[in-house]
């Protein structure tokens, strides 16, 4: 994390914020989300946004850039980095139920060589699919 973004979470007013980020049940939605190619951010936009939302809109940006580097930190120091497409570029994702945070970065883990990582969580979702598809056909109503 540059020193800008460091120095934001050494502000008062962005205590509460990174006591979320940083919280240990955290980590794994993290990876989690990181694996299905979701910005790992979603896991505590709904927590952070409240608190972002009552910063000047000059603030809200760096808070919002401060708070991916955060995420980007803990992820990196667990073995991830950060998603490429064909040509290079950085890929991201669309944050879904947020007001300011729009997008955010993939995070991946390195390539293992046919460590079946994809298979596997093929079947994870698969079998998340079958035992709530009710509730997802009622939901997508």
């Amino acid at each position: 994390m540059n020193a800008s973004h460091a120095a934001f979470f050494e502000r008062p007013e962005a205590a509460a914020l990174k006591q979320i980020l940083t919280q240990p049940e955290k980590i794994p939605q993290y990876e989690l989300l990181s694996r299905l190619e979701i910005p790992a951010v979603q896991a505590v936009i709904w927590d952070i946004e409240p608190i972002i939302e009552g910063f000047d809109p000059a603030m809200r940006n760096h808070a919002i850039q401060s708070t991916g580097a955060l995420i980007g930190d803990l992820l990196t120091a667990r073995g991830f980095r950060v998603a490429r497409d064909a040509r290079g570029e950085k890929r991201r994702g669309r944050v879904r139920k947020a007001k300011f945070v729009k997008s955010g970065t993939i995070w991946e883990l390195p390539a293992e060589p046919n460590n079946g990582h994809a298979e596997k969580v093929a079947s994870i979702m698969d079998g998340i699919i079958n035992r709530y598809r009710h509730t997802l056909a009622e939901l997508a109503k």
